[in-house]
């Protein structure tokens, strides 16, 4: 897989999580984590959480139904800049003066449109 694929795979996964950690309820943010993030059967996921397997495969439909119907299709996203582009750059100039600067409304306008922002080591995300 090139690394674009993977880089858009990542972003998906990472917005599809928080989507799940917003919206769902716990239940069904619990089934669709140990479903479908962490691999497990649908046998081991209703022994963890005490129920029947009809019951985490329902849970499961109906977590994919809400996200379906909650996140935008890939197509309907504009994609992100391309590494190194000129666009890339100027996005990051652009925040890294608004921050430097403590341009709160630079920021917050550079902000909600989509962005992701994760600051390893530091636990911010």
């Amino acid at each position: 897989m090139p690394p674009e694929a993977r880089y858009e795979q990542s972003e998906a996964i990472s917005l599809a999580f928080v989507t799940a950690l917003q919206l769902l309820p716990p239940r069904q943010r619990a089934v669709l984590i140990l479903r479908e993030v962490l691999g497990y059967h649908a046998s081991e996921v209703a022994y963890m959480l005490d129920s029947s397997v009809e019951s985490v495969n329902s849970a499961l439909k109906r977590a994919r139904a809400s996200l379906r119907h909650r996140l935008p299709r890939t197509g309907e996203r504009e994609p992100p800049p391309a590494l190194d582009s000129p666009a890339e750059q100027a996005l990051a100039a652009k925040f890294v003066g608004a921050y430097e600067s403590g341009d709160l409304d630079a920021l917050v306008a550079l902000l909600t449109a989509d962005v992701r922002l994760s600051m390893p080591p530091i636990p911010l995300e």
